[in-house]
């Protein structure tokens, strides 16, 4: 897991990883499942001022939205079984992790085990 500034992401994809509690030890990736360490700073000190924003940008700054899981799944459905219970079907998505002459790579997860594997095309 690569900490860069105050974002963590993972070392096996480069996906950016959600923040968690110091208690957690371990951040899973929602993308290739790999289990990462939890190195978030147990504190930051972030100091502004009004006078450093835009007055239209305050006047926004109410407006921001905030994405819950169900927002930010894009996991597709298929009719694949899965390896580990059998289950009918997969949740699936498709990701370009390498070149772009290279086949993409499909990352799987069983929604009734919570099994997940990828597959290189």
């Amino acid at each position: 897991m690569a900490l860069v500034g105050t974002l963590l992401f993972c070392e096996d994809c480069g996906s950016l990883l959600d923040r968690h509690p110091p208690e957690q030890l371990l951040i899973k990736c929602d993308t290739c499942f790999k289990q990462n360490s939890n190195n978030w700073p147990a504190s930051q000190k972030t100091v502004s001022k009004p006078a450093a924003f835009p007055s239209r940008l305050r006047d926004k700054r109410s407006n921001v939205q905030i994405l819950t899981a169900e927002d930010r799944d894009t996991w597709a459905t298929t009719s694949k079984a899965c390896p580990k219970c059998d289950h009918d079907k997969l949740k699936f998505r498709d990701v370009q992790t390498r070149g772009a002459d290279e086949g993409s790579t499909i990352f799987y997860k069983c929604p009734a085990c919570g099994h997940g594997f990828k597959e290189d095309n």
